[in-house]
C-alpha cells in the first residue's frame, strides 16, 4: 500500500484493505530557487514523501504565465501522456529552507506557485489508471505563519491552514491535503486556490495516486438523532468497482442492504449512539472498510421556542401582541410579566397568549419537568413612543484630547487654542460641540479592548478584567515589548469579555431597537463568541471582527490581507485596478464605513424602528503610511505664530495622521446631515469619543535621563500617550448632542442638551451604558453590576447634578508605552502607583541612564495646577496626608471589584502577587489620633484587617501593647 504513505492517520482507519500495489504515482515538484534544483534533488538524501529511487517530475512556473510541462513520468520511471500547466500564477517564490544538508522533502517544500481567482493548475491526459477517480496530495507553503489556503480540484474541496515553516514534518492540513477518489473529468484534474480576494494558495509540489477499488464515501445525515425522532438518520453510501458491500453495527449486528451501480442507503433510527461498519470487496479482491456513528442524544426538559411576534408597542395605542411557547418533557408551565404571574394554558407543551403591556414589561416562562428541572426563557416587549431617541455612539480609535481644532484644555474657565488645535482641522467636531456639551475631563481606559468592553457592559476594567487588548488570533497575555525577566501580567480575560455579560446592544436589541455595528469591533479573539459583534446584540454587524486595526486603509489593497483584511467591504475593493481621484476617495476605509452605516440607518427608518448605531471607526489607529485621499495633505504644516515642542518635526507620518483625523471629521458631518435629510436628526443623540489616549506620530526627543515613553508631546499639554500613566493615556474628547437642534421636539424638550456648553467634571467611557437606558426608560438588568453612573441630567443643564468625582484606572501589563501601574484620581489631585519601582528587580533603562531600582513607587499630582504632570508631590512633607488617604483610597477600589494584580518571577516561575504597598511613610497620622498609619494598617496593604484600625478615622484606635 505504498500510495498510502501520505495520507493521515483518521483516513488510514477507514481505507484499511484499499490499496494497490500495482498503484500508479506522479510526483510533481516546483523548482524556483537557485539552490534548489533537480541535481540537488538527485543529490539529497531521500525523505518521507520522496523515497529512494523515485521518478519526481519538476516544473518553474513563470508569474503571470502559462508554464507547461509534457511526458510526465511515474515515480517508477514510466512514460506516460500527462502534462501539467501552471497557468498565470500571481506569484512565485522560494522559501529558502532547502540546503545541502536537508533531505528531498525541503527540496520539494522550498519552491512554490501561487494561485488564486481563476489562475489554475491542470493537469492533463492522465493514465487510464487514472480514467474515472485519484487521489490527489497537494502540499503547500508559502514561507508564513498565517494563511489559509484552500485548494478546490474537480469540485472537492480541502484547507491548509499555514502556520509555521517546513520543518520536516509533512501534518494533513497543515501543509498538505489530501483528496481521495477525485472525480477525473475527460482525462482532466483541475486545480484552484483562494478567491480573487484574498491571498494565493502555495503549491509547492503535487502527487496523483491511481485509485484501488474501495469505499468512496459513507455518510451518516443528520450525524446525531434526538430522543423521539422519527425521522432517524440516513446512512448512505457510495463505492467503486466493488462486488459484494455489507453494513453491520460495530458490535456485530449485521443489517441487509442493496447497493445500485456503486450506490446505497439506508434510514437507521437507533436507540443509543451505534457505530456502524461498511465493508466492501473490490474486484480485484481487495478490501476497504469505513465507518460512522450515529450519535443519540436525549431529550432533556427543554423551551424549545418562546418568542412575541412584536417587540415594540407604542403607548396608547392598543396595541396587542401573541406570545407562542413550544416545550417538550415540561410537566408545568408558569408564565410571569415583571414578576407577576399570569394564567396560561397549554396543550402538549405549547400554546399562545395576547398581551397588552403598557410598560416595558419582562415576560418569563418556566418549564418545570418531573424531576424538578427548571428551565426559563425571557423576552421584553416595550412599550417604546413614537419619539423615542435614536442613538448615535461615534468611536475613534486612538485619538487624542488633542487631535482637534476644537479646545479641550481651559485655564482660569477659557479655552487655550494650542499648537495641536491650530494644527488639525475637525469642522464637524466643532459644529457638535457648538450644538451640544462638551466634556473636558473625559476618560477611558489605557487601550482599546478594555475601554471598548467598559462600554458595552457599564463596567470598569479592573472589574470585567479585559485589562489589556485582546489578540487578533489567539488568546494570549500580550506583553507587548517584550516580557520582563520579574514581573508579568495575571491571567487577565485574554479570551475577551466574559459572556455572562448582558451588553449594552443586547439589552437594546430586547428592547426593540435596531442595533447596528459598522466598524472596528476588537472584542475578543477570533476562536471566541465575542469576536463576532452579532452576539453581543447586534442585529447588523459590517467590518467588525477581532483586529485591532486595518491592513491598510486602500481600497486598492483590499483593505489589507492576511490577518488585519477588514471584511465585509468587497464592494469598495479596487485592487487591480487604477481608480481615479474621486473613487480612492470614496473608497478610502473611513470613507465606506460611513456609506456602510447610512445604509444601514435609513433602513431601520425606513422601517419606522429606533436605532442604536455604533459607529467605530478604524481611523486613526496605525498603520499611517497612506493619507486620507479626504483630507488636504499638502495644508498640513506648523501654523504661524506657533511651534510644537522642541524637537517635533511635522513629518509625513504626522501629515498622513492629520488627514485621517480631517476624513474621521468628515464622516461625523455626513453622517449629522444624513440623520437631517432623513427627518431623523433632531431625535438622535450623537455622543463623540476615542477608545483610548491619543497615539499620533509626534515624538520628543528624548533627554535628561527620561526615557521615550515618558516624555512624548502627543497630547500636549497632556504628558503621555496612549496606554501612559499619565493623563494622556486615558483623557479623551467627548462631546454630546443631538443631531440637529430642534427645541420643539418632544425629546429635546425633556434632554435639552445645552448648546455651545462645556462641563469640566470627570465622566467615564462606562458611564454610557446607564446613561442611555436611563434617557430610553431601560433599566439595567438586574444581573448587571455596572460600575457608570447615570450622567443624563449633564444633558437635561442641570447644574446642581454632578457625578461622583473620582476614577481609577488599572493596568497590570508591559507595554511599549507603559509598565504595571495604578491611578486614582478624586478631584483635582492624581495619585500613581508604579509596581516596577516597588518590585525593582533590574535597571530598564541603561541606554539612557533613566534607573527604576530604587524610586519612590508613588506619585502625587495636582492636575488643576500642574496639568502636564511635571511636579511630583508624592514626597513633599506637606501633601503626605494626601498621598496616604489616596493611596488607601485606590487599594480599596481595586479590593471591592476583585481586581487582578502583577505577578512575581523568579527563574521563569511564579513565586508571588504584586500587591499595592501603602507609601514608606512612617510618621504620618492621617486621622491625627496619635497613632502612624503604618501602626493601624500594620500590614500596610492599605486594607482594614483583622485586628487594624482605620487610619482615616480618629475614632478608632488601635490598642497600643508594650
Amino acid at each position: 500500500m505504498k500510495f498510502l504513505r501520505g495520507i493521515s492517520a483518521t483516513l488510514l482507519l477507514f481505507l484499511a484493505g484499499t490499496g494497490s500495489l500495482n498503484a500508479e504515482e506522479i510526483g510533481i515538484g516546483v523548482l524556483n530557487g537557485t539552490v534548489a534544483t533537480e541535481a540537488a534533488f538527485l543529490n539529497a538524501q531521500p525523505g518521507t514523501l520522496a523515497q529512494e529511487g523515485e521518478t519526481w517530475n519538476f516544473i518553474t512556473p513563470t508569474t503571470a504565465a502559462k508554464t507547461s510541462a509534457t511526458g510526465l513520468k511515474t515515480v517508477r520511471g514510466t512514460a506516460t501522456q500527462a502534462s501539467i500547466s501552471f497557468n498565470n500564477p500571481g506569484y512565485c517564490f522560494s522559501n529558502g529552507t532547502f540546503a545541502a544538508d536537508k533531505n528531498r522533502d525541503y527540496l520539494l517544500m522550498d519552491s512554490w506557485a501561487g494561485i488564486r481567482g481563476t489562475e489554475n493548475v491542470v493537469i492533463s491526459q492522465l493514465p487510464d489508471s487514472m480514467a474515472e477517480y485519484c487521489h490527489v496530495e497537494i502540499y503547500g507553503d508559502c514561507n508564513t505563519t498565517d494563511r489559509d489556503m484552500l485548494y478546490t480540484v474537480n469540485g472537492m474541496v480541502k484547507t491548509i491552514q499555514d502556520r509555521e515553516n517546513f520543518s520536516g514534518t509533512f501534518n494533513e492540513g497543515a501543509n498538505k491535503v489530501t483528496l481521495r477518489y477525485v472525480p477525473v473529468v475527460n482525462g482532466v484534474i483541475t486545480i484552484t486556490g483562494n478567491g480573487a480576494d484574498s491571498t494565493r494558495s502555495a503549491i509547492n509540489a503535487v502527487r496523483l495516486i491511481s485509485p484501488a477499488p474501495g469505499i468512496i464515501s459513507f455518510t451518516a445525515t443528520p450525524p446525531e438523532i434526538m430522543e423521539g425522532s422519527a425521522a432517524g438518520a440516513e446512512l448512505s453510501w457510495k463505492t467503486w468497482k466493488c462486488g459484494e458491500v455489507t453494513l453491520s453495527t460495530k458490535d456485530g449486528e449485521n443489517i441487509p442492504v442493496t447497493t445500485e451501480n456503486g450506490t446505497g442507503a439506508i434510514t437507521v433510527n437507533p436507540e443509543q449512539t451505534t457505530t456502524y461498519v461498511l465493508n466492501a470487496r473490490g474486484e480485484d479482491g481487495t478490501k476497504s472498510t469505513a465507518e460512522v456513528t450515529v450519535t443519540f442524544k436525549k431529550q432533556e426538559p427543554e423551551i424549545l421556542v418562546f418568542e412575541s411576534d412584536k417587540k415594540r408597542v407604542v403607548p396608547g395605542a392598543d396595541e396587542e401582541a401573541t406570545l407562542t411557547w413550544s416545550t417538550v418533557k415540561a410537566q408545568n408551565l408558569e408564565l410571569t410579566a415583571n414578576g407577576k404571574n399570569i394564567a396560561i394554558t397549554s396543550e402538549n407543551g405549547a400554546g399562545t397568549l395576547r398581551v397588552k403591556p403598557t410598560e416595558t414589561t419582562l415576560y418569563t416562562l418556566t418549564l418545570i419537568a418531573g424531576d424538578g428541572t427548571e428551565k426559563s426563557k425571557s423576552l421584553i416587549i416595550s412599550v417604546l413612543a413614537e419619539n423615542t431617541p435614536n442613538v448615535l455612539v461615534f468611536l475613534v480609535d486612538d485619538m487624542g484630547w488633542q487631535d482637534t481644532s476644537v479646545p479641550f484644555y481651559y485655564q482660569n474657565g477659557q479655552p487655550v487654542k494650542t499648537a495641536l488645535n491650530n494644527f488639525y482641522k475637525t469642522p464637524s467636531m466643532e459644529r457638535l460641540a457648538a450644538q451640544g456639551l462638551k466634556f473636558t475631563n473625559a476618560y477611558s481606559c489605557p487601550v482599546c479592548s478594555p475601554g471598548r468592553t467598559s462600554l458595552m457592559t457599564g463596567k470598569n476594567s479592573a472589574r470585567h478584567r479585559v485589562t489589556n487588548w485582546t489578540n487578533a488570533t489567539s488568546a494570549t497575555l500580550n506583553e507587548s515589548g517584550g516580557a520582563l525577566p520579574h514581573i508579568q501580567a495575571p491571567q487577565w480575560n485574554m479570551g475577551g469579555m466574559d459572556e455572562t455579560e448582558s451588553p449594552l446592544p443586547r439589552v437594546l436589541q430586547n428592547a426593540g431597537y435596531r442595533t447596528i455595528t459598522v466598524g472596528k469591533a476588537h472584542f475578543a479573539p477570533p476562536s471566541r463568541l465575542f469576536s463576532n459583534p452579532i452576539h453581543l446584540g447586534f442585529d447588523v454587524n459590517i467590518a467588525g471582527s477581532s483586529i485591532g486595526q486595518p491592513g491598510s486603509y486602500r481600497s486598492q489593497d483590499n483593505f489589507g490581507s492576511g490577518t488585519y483584511h477588514v471584511p465585509d467591504l468587497e464592494e469598495y475593493h479596487t485592487q487591480g485596478t487604477s481608480p481615479t481621484n474621486e473613487k480612492q476617495k470614496q473608497n478610502f476605509l473611513t470613507n465606506a464605513l460611513t456609506q456602510e452605516m447610512k445604509k444601514q440607518i435609513k433602513r431601520a427608518v425606513d422601517d419606522h424602528v429606533p436605532f442604536f448605531a455604533y459607529m467605530t471607526h478604524y481611523a486613526v489607529h496605525q498603520p499611517h503610511g497612506n493619507p486620507d485621499p479626504n483630507g488636504d495633505y499638502d495644508t498640513y504644516t506648523v501654523p504661524n505664530g506657533s511651534a510644537f515642542e522642541s524637537g517635533v518635526q511635522v513629518n509625513a507620518s504626522l501629515r498622513t495622521f492629520a488627514t485621517l483625523i480631517e476624513g474621521m471629521d468628515k464622516s461625523l458631518g455626513d453622517l449629522m446631515d444624513y440623520l437631517k435629510e432623513l427627518g431623523v436628526a433632531d431625535k438622535t443623540l450623537v455622543i463623540f469619543l476615542s477608545d483610548n489616549g491619543g497615539d499620533a506620530p509626534i515624538q520628543q526627543n528624548y533627554s535628561q535621563n527620561i526615557p521615550m515613553i515618558e516624555k512624548v508631546s502627543a497630547v500636549a499639554p497632556l504628558r503621555g500617550r496612549k496606554c501612559s500613566r499619565y493623563e494622556g493615556g486615558t483623557r479623551v474628547p467627548m462631546i454630546v448632542g443631538w443631531a440637529e437642534v430642534a427645541p420643539e421636539s418632544p425629546i429635546q424638550q425633556e434632554y435639552p442638551i445645552p448648546q455651545n456648553a462645556v462641563n469640566h467634571d470627570i465622566v467615564a467611557m462606562w458611564d454610557i451604558y446607564p446613561t442611555i437606558l436611563s434617557m430610553l426608560k431601560l433599566k439595567v438588568p438586574v444581573e448587571q453590576k455596572v460600575d457608570g453612573e447615570d450622567i443624563s441630567p449633564y444633558f437635561k443643564g442641570d447644574a446642581s447634578f454632578h457625578r461622583t468625582q473620582k476614577i481609577y484606572h488599572h493596568y497590570p501589563h508591559h507595554h511599549a508605552y507603559a509598565n504595571f501601574y495604578s491611578t486614582y484620581r478624586q478631584g483635582d489631585w492624581k495619585v500613581i502607583y508604579n509596581y516596577i519601582d516597588q518590585y525593582a528587580n533590574t535597571d530598564l533603562w541603561t541606554s539612557n541612564g533613566y534607573k527604576t531600582a530604587g524610586r519612590f513607587p508613588w506619585q502625587l499630582f495636582n492636575l488643576k495646577d500642574d496639568i502636564s504632570e511635571s511636579n511630583d508631590l508624592a514626597q513633599d512633607p506637606a501633601h503626605q496626608v494626601r498621598l496616604m488617604r489616596m493611596a488607601r483610597a485606590l487599594i480599596r477600589e481595586l479590593n471591592q471589584v476583585d481586581a487582578q494584580y502583577p505577578v512575581l518571577k523568579k527563574d521563569g516561575k511564579i513565586i508571588a502577587t504584586a500587591y499595592i504597598r501603602m507609601p514608606d511613610l512612617p510618621d504620618v497620622d492621617s486621622d491625627g489620633d496619635g497613632v502612624p498609619d503604618l501602626i493601624e494598617d500594620a500590614n500596610g496593604n492599605g486594607l482594614i484587617d483583622p485586628g487594624e484600625t482605620d487610619p482615616d478615622d480618629p475614632s478608632s484606635v488601635v490598642p497600643l501593647q508594650e
